[in-house]
């Protein structure tokens, strides 16, 4: 998922909620494990939803087969220091993954494939 701009907690919220339908209708079927959220061009912070996607939405999506949240981090301070303490926050259930850029990530996840097959 592609993050732009600045983002309400309601919005953040709504649209995680969708990426948490389709995990369950689709991503379970074809075994998603990944999930990749592209916050290059998100603006401010939204720490105030770590506990939310962390104790909500993370086991949701884990129910639904969800294993690893990989973050492409935003250049923008508050949105990069939301996302850390995301990663913090991580548990045994899904863990978050922090990227610079989204090479990194395709090299993470290929990485990680292989390591799974």
């Amino acid at each position: 998922m592609k993050w732009i701009g600045p983002c309400t907690e309601e919005e953040v919220k709504t649209a995680s909620m969708r990426m948490y339908e389709w995990q369950k209708q689709d991503g379970q079927r074809f075994q998603c494990r990944f999930h990749v959220h592209d916050t290059k061009e998100i603006e401010g912070a939204w720490a105030g939803l770590v506990d939310w996607i962390s104790n909500y939405f993370f086991p949701l999506n884990y129910a639904c087969g969800l294993r690893f949240n990989i973050s492409i981090t935003s250049p923008d301070l508050f949105s990069k220091l939301s996302s850390l303490e995301l990663k913090k926050r991580s548990n045994y259930q899904v863990t978050t993954i922090l990227c610079e850029t989204i090479s990194q990530a395709e090299a993470w996840l290929t990485q990680k494939y292989s390591e799974m097959n």
